[in-house]
């Protein structure tokens, strides 16, 4: 993201600007605190294990970075006052405001510095974040490697409100990754202090005392898996705009119970699933909105991945089996669209403003003849008449749905027996996909940057969320062209050229399947959130509470 220069490739970010006629159409026994139904708990805010959109979502309320990305997708200042970059691109240099922490202390560059060298020595799911695979900061991939000190990274306190960043080479979205929460600050003092006590930062047992705010709210009150609570940071540097005096996120697993907090009056803002839909989907409350998670079907296809499907054939007919339309349509009925290839659409722009998906091929289609005819081939070279696969799914919505959809498509497949491994959370499923015990996974992505790279890097070798061991090394020089290419229009023709390796005849490592929307209900008194495809899903700093 650029200051306020433009920025190439901004992601779309719908402000809902709705008031609610069901839930409370007044202020109600609430007041001007946002009252949010969440369906699930966070597993950390440390920003050395936070991985979850909704971990970042907890960060973001009560945190922020160098930069943030308005309701109209541009990119501002937020806790940087300014910034200078050199002419190739590679040294950015910041100069922040004078933001204060919540117990007083200032911000500093020293933040960041702490901030990005704890993580990258230590972090667990986002550690990548310093490497050439999203941020290139200069030394971040020996870094996180093990092979360089933290203090050799490419980030500098040149005094106490200026930082320097430098990068292994010029990065097209690096600033859009500054608003993203791992790239944020922690107070040194305060954790090292949270440390010395025997605590640790983010501790769920006394959350309220063991997190630091410099965002636009203070985290106030948690239960795991119960209740969040937050109220307004006074000395936030922008509290004046700040409308809400706190928010309140009530974790509830039914969201059939949600939805019936929202109709008695108890709840602002609650998403709901494909089966209350049509209940709701004439009201004023109602709002469906197109989010940035990409749904798909993951093969496991390396040394220890399924025989069967290391068979193109195979692996293309389950692709053609399935009518992601009737998915999208009939069974999730959220504002969910079919996927036409690796990459979510109104999400990546080129230089021209043009969305990815319009300028690449459309690699998905239907044809349940064409899918039996690749399978009966698939079948003959593998010298047998049947095959049965393990479809691994996490049993929450849109992925439960999703997979008996899936199984009943392929069920139109002679020859092939579907076993269904539902898991109850994303840990469960998480794991079995590091263990390589699935042979075929129903897993997601939700973007982290507004580049067709956030997507395209997941599938070169050795990255730690291509679970089925696709190994292309075509593919992978590809990659590794883009990430060298600074001219944009050849970029992103390299882009194309990647994703299209991917769905060549022999290839097809993925399934794409759809692209993830919302249906929320959200109160008619309410304006001003903001949904972001990438990043941080949702943001609240400016919610007005009417």
């Amino acid at each position: 993201m650029k200051k306020l220069k433009a920025f190439v490739a901004a992601a779309l970010a719908l402000t809902l600007l709705v008031g609610c006629s069901g839930g409370s159409s007044d202020a109600g026994s609430n007041g001007s605190t946002l009252v949010i139904a969440k369906e699930n708990g966070i597993e950390s805010v440390d920003l050395l294990k936070a991985s979850t959109g909704m971990d970042f979502e907890v960060v973001n309320a009560f945190c922020e970075g160098l930069t943030g990305i308005d309701k109209d997708n541009k990119v501002y200042n937020a806790l940087a006052a300014d910034y200078k970059v050199n002419e190739d691109e590679t040294v950015y240099t910041f100069t922040l405001k004078d933001a204060k922490w919540s117990n007083g202390d200032p911000v500093t560059a020293n933040d960041f510095v702490y901030s990005w060298r704890r993580t990258a020595q230590k972090g667990e799911d986002y550690q990548y974040f310093f490497t050439d695979d999203m941020a290139c900061i200069k030394n971040g991939n020996d870094v996180t490697a093990g092979k360089k000190k933290p203090e050799e990274l490419g980030i500098k306190a040149i005094d106490e409100k200026t930082l320097e960043i430098t990068l292994s080479k010029p990065t097209p979205y690096f600033l859009s990754l500054l608003a993203f929460p791992t790239s944020f600050p922690m107070n040194e003092k305060f954790v090292t202090g949270l440390e010395k006590d025997g605590k640790k930062y983010g501790d769920q047992s006394d959350m309220a005392n063991c997190v630091l705010a410099c965002g636009p709210f203070v985290l106030t009150n948690f239960v795991q898996d119960s209740i969040i609570e937050f109220k307004k940071n006074e000395n936030y540097y922008d509290a004046d705009k700040i409308k809400l005096d706190g928010i309140k996120m009530n974790i509830v697993k039914n969201v059939s119970t949600s939805a019936l907090d929202f109709d008695s009056g108890n709840c602002d803002i609650t998403k709901i699933n494909s089966s209350l839909v049509d209940k709701y989907k004439d009201g004023k409350t109602f709002n469906s909105m197109l989010e940035g998670y990409l749904w798909f079907l993951q093969y496991n296809i390396g040394s220890k991945g399924n025989k069967y499907l290391k068979n193109a054939n195979i692996r293309k007919a389950i692709s053609y089996a399935v009518d992601r339309q009737d998915l999208v349509d009939n069974v999730l009925k959220d504002g969910s669209v079919a996927a036409r290839g690796f990459m979510p659409t109104s999400f990546a722009y080129d230089q021209d403003g043009k969305d990815y998906c319009d300028t690449a091929a459309k690699y998905m289609s239907t044809d349940l003849a064409k899918a039996q005819e690749l399978f009966d081939k698939g079948l003959k070279e593998l010298g047998v008449s049947s095959i049965n696969l393990r479809l691994l799914y996490e049993k929450t919505d849109p992925a439960n749905p999703a997979a008996e959809f899936i199984q009943s498509q392929l069920a139109k497949l002679k020859g092939l027996s579907i076993e269904m491994t539902g898991v109850d959370q994303k840990n469960s499923r998480t794991q079995k996909q590091t263990d390589r015990d699935f042979d075929i996974t129903l897993t997601r992505w939700g973007p982290d940057y507004a580049d067709p790279t956030t997507y395209l890097t997941l599938m070169t070798k050795g990255h730690y969320f291509n679970y089925g061991d696709f190994d292309n090394s075509k593919y992978d020089a590809k990659i590794k062209a883009i990430n060298s290419e600074t001219d944009k229009a050849k970029r992103w023709k390299l882009c194309q050229e990647a994703e299209a390796i991917l769905f060549e005849d022999d290839q097809y490592p993925v399934v794409p399947l759809f692209q993830t929307g919302g249906a929320i209900l959200i109160g008619e008194n309410i304006e001003g959130l903001e949904v972001h495809t990438f990043g941080t899903p949702y943001i609240y700093k400016n919610v007005v509470k009417k």
